[in-house]
């Protein structure tokens, strides 16, 4: 019983990763797109997503998130 339970419980925490990590991908490919729509409409030259520091005047990071939240941006 021990052993079936075991089985069980890592079957399960597998499945969890999996679909974690489904999640996640999803979440990145949507966040890419905004990033990737707010560069062509305001005509940026880089972004930059992975920084120590970065100027307040350069964070774009509340477009981003206003545009994540915004319906018509989940096309």
């Amino acid at each position: 019983m021990s052993r079936e339970f075991q089985r069980k419980q890592r079957e399960f925490r597998e499945d969890l990763n999996l679909r974690q990590n489904e999640e996640n991908a999803a979440i990145i490919e949507k966040a890419n797109k905004a990033i990737k729509q707010l560069a062509d409409n305001e005509k940026y030259d880089l972004i930059v997503q992975d920084v120590v520091w970065v100027s307040p005047k350069l964070d774009i990071t509340d477009k981003v998130i206003k545009a994540l939240s915004d319906p018509q941006s989940a096309k």
